[in-house]
């Protein structure tokens, strides 16, 4: 990457390139992070919000002059892409599922009119097919004197959406966004390694790909257990694995007890976390998980109602535990807390705890 390249107005990639040593994700507060942010909001405004309010202007002009709607709102969905990008930490595009990625922006609060059959189809037929056709298609319209969001005629099928109110509620996830990389804590802390691995992947840094998707299902639900083996993993979202069940039954020196192993079972699930990682976490990984060996497997992402099959690597124990000491009550804590953290069914808990109960 040419050092001279701007990234924005007044930024180079030679300027990001020699503060990038110095841009610790737990303090936000430093000049360099100031600068870096100021930076990502101006490559922002001038590349979508300006441009969008520059074609809006003509929206107030009797008779309208041109029609810039069908501009508009392809403009905000690469601005979609784009936020989700750095809230990702993106690298290439070949490490997010684009069409999960989009669904995943629409599943904010902030869009609570779009139901699981919207946001398939406003990906289908209205980004692509805005982005790649130039036209929205199978009856998605969109306006500016509708009464809400996403409005449905049951009877015709059609969905309109109001580009207005669109584009102000994605400008407030942007908004959303920027206040979060100013902001401190650890959730905060891990958007601002998620921006910059985004910010390395635009400035040609050297970085590693995200290439290994694992399914966490003991300890490692809990994303300070998994960092402490593989630093750079980031988190994709919880997920279960049907035709087995989660045991205690590999012997840990270390945890004092049997560890968590999942065994083939028809009449019950797993579930799990999923995270990202390079190569080296994954042998870190793999180094760590002494006495198991590794499987693949295809789990079921889940957020809200709809679900994406992944295929991801996990572990599994080479040999049962033949004592069957069962957890112990700091490990076991460890596992439930996870359970509870990342918004299991209780069901599934109070199972655990059922088969479990700690004498």
């Amino acid at each position: 990457m040419d050092k001279a390249t701007e990234i924005a107005s007044d930024y180079t990639v030679a300027d990001y390139c020699q503060v990038r040593e110095r841009l610790d994700p737990e303090t936000p507060d430093s000049r360099d992070w100031v600068e870096v942010i100021a930076a990502f909001k101006r490559r922002i405004q001038e590349r979508f919000l300006q441009p969008i309010k520059e074609l809006a202007s003509h929206d107030k002009e009797d008779p309208l002059p041109f029609r810039p709607g069908a501009a508009i709102l392809a403009l905000d969905c690469l601005l979609i892409d784009t936020i989700q990008s750095f809230r990702e930490g993106r690298g290439t595009t070949h490490e997010i599922n684009p069409a999960q990625s989009f669904k995943s922006f629409l599943r904010s609060s902030r869009f609570s009119e779009f139901n699981g059959r919207d946001r398939d189809e406003f990906f289908q037929y209205v980004r692509n097919a805005l982005l790649h056709n130039g036209e929205t298609r199978k009856d998605w319209k969109f306006r500016i004197d509708t009464d809400s969001l996403l409005t449905k005629n049951r009877d015709t099928g059609t969905r309109t959406i109001h580009r207005r109110i669109f584009h102000a509620r994605v400008l407030r996830e942007f908004r959303e966004l920027c206040d979060n990389l100013r902001s401190p804590g650890d959730k905060n802390a891990n958007a601002r390694r998620r921006f910059l691995r985004r910010m390395d992947a635009i400035c040609g840094v050297n970085m590693p790909v995200l290439r290994n998707f694992y399914f966490a299902y003991g300890s490692n639900l809990l994303e300070r257990e998994m960092l402490r083996t593989a630093s750079g993993a980031q988190p994709v979202g919880p997920a279960y694995l049907p035709g087995y069940r989660l045991e205690f039954a590999k012997h840990s020196v270390t945890r004092n007890g049997d560890a968590a192993n999942i065994a083939k079972d028809a009449s019950r699930m797993v579930w799990g976390f999923v995270y990202q990682m390079d190569d080296a976490d994954k042998l870190h990984l793999a180094d760590r998980e002494k006495g198991y060996s590794e499987i693949q497997l295809t789990v079921f992402l889940v957020d809200n109602e709809d679900e994406t099959q992944q295929r991801v690597f996990s572990f599994v124990a080479i040999e049962p535990c033949p004592k069957q000491c069962g957890p112990s009550a700091d490990y076991f804590g460890l596992v439930t807390e996870g359970t509870e953290a990342r918004g299991f069914p209780v069901e599934y808990l109070q199972d655990l705890k059922r088969r479990y109960a700690l004498k």
